[in-house]
């Protein structure tokens, strides 16, 4: 599944489950430019279940976009998704600039990534990590 996103609403928080890059055809890809059909700042929290980028590719875009709450992983996760969250906006922007090139030959406009390294190291920091089968709370109350 490609672009893995849950929204749950639980006791009056809101929590996500992944949030994930759309990965395919142009017109897959594109649904990772759109805005969230929710407000990230509204998020209480994100469960991660594990560091594929089809499920983890859009939490900086998420930081980014006003999420500050905790995105909770176990440790494994959180060493891959350290390592992949950066070479994914690496890709991208590389991507955006090869494209921007052509785009400004053309008399274009130059377009974003649709996050950057900065926005991935941002989203890092939010990580909360979890031995695997642990109970924690996800939101206060």
């Amino acid at each position: 599944m490609t672009g893995s996103c849950f929204r749950l609403e639980v006791g009056g928080a809101e929590i996500l489950f992944d949030c994930g890059l759309f990965q395919g055809s142009k017109t897959e890809k594109a649904l990772n430019y759109r805005p969230f059909p929710f407000a990230p700042a509204r998020i209480a929290a994100v469960v991660l279940s594990h560091a594929h980028i089809d499920h983890s590719g859009l939490l900086p875009k998420l930081v980014r976009d006003g999420f500050a709450g905790p995105i909770h992983a176990t440790p494994a996760t959180i060493d891959l998704a350290g390592v992949m969250l950066p070479d994914s906006a690496h890709i991208q922007e590389i991507e955006v600039e090869q494209l921007n090139r052509r785009r400004a030959r053309h008399g274009e406009r130059a377009v974003e990534p649709i996050y950057t390294g900065a926005d991935a190291q941002a989203c890092l920091k939010r990580f909360v990590a979890h031995a695997y089968g642990e109970w924690f709370d996800l939101a206060p109350g």
